[in-house]
């Protein structure tokens, strides 16, 4: 018998709004515990990827972030990644990224990731989200992408994963992407619509130093 979205949620508020697949959530939670417990100084952020169809080779986001977070900028991270469609969107992957800010800043580490992924076969867009506000532009509207094309430092795209606050905030937004709506559509049934990527204590620490500051003079 599954479990219940109750039972998974641990206390945690998560949005009401539409209807939760227990599992993924689960997954969603177990990436964002992990990566607070296992990276360094962790943050998470939110990407999203215009794909040209649902067959798109999700495991080519690993291999992208190994590249360009792993290797190039020697930081470790983790993600949930969730394929949808919409009518304005067409077929998109949502993308929860946490990473380590331990040696690199934030902006860093983001930009990094959103140039990697755009340059990946089939995807057509990708842009980093800021957190939700009032203003923010929705996702049903055709100015969507064109509005967060850039990366632009006066938003606030990231959870402090070692803020309480932030962190049960961050429970609440990705929450969303275990939803069953805009994924229980004929083009996507049978179909893997859900991948996720834990950071482990033994791969994350290592090389996830302090930030060190140049001396001139």
């Amino acid at each position: 018998m599954p479990k219940s979205i109750k039972s998974i949620a641990k206390g945690y508020t998560y949005n009401t709004n539409y209807t939760l697949d227990s599992r993924r959530f689960e997954s969603i939670i177990e990436v964002l515990e992990n990566s607070r417990d296992n990276l360094n100084k962790p943050q998470s952020a939110h990407i999203c990827l215009q794909v040209d169809n649902p067959n798109f080779d999700k495991s080519s986001i690993n291999t992208a972030l190994t590249k360009s977070l792993a290797r190039k900028l020697k930081t470790g991270y983790g993600y949930f990644i969730a394929l949808e469609k919409s009518s304005y969107s067409g077929f998109h992957i949502h993308i929860m990224l946490t990473f380590s800010t331990g040696a690199k800043y934030a902006f860093t580490v983001l930009d990094e990731a959103v140039k990697a992924l755009y340059s990946l076969d089939g995807v057509n867009t990708a842009i980093a989200l800021p957190r939700k506000t009032k203003t923010t532009v929705s996702i049903d509207t055709a100015d969507y992408y064109k509005a967060f094309k850039t990366i632009k430092k006066i938003n606030n795209y990231f959870h402090d994963l070692t803020d309480t606050a932030d962190f049960n905030d961050s429970i609440y937004r990705y929450s969303y992407l275990s939803k069953n709506e805009t994924k229980d559509i004929a083009e996507l049934r049978g179909i893997r619509l859900t991948q996720s990527k834990i950071p482990k204590a033994d791969k994350t620490k290592q090389e996830q130093k302090k930030r060190t500051i140049k001396q001139t003079g």
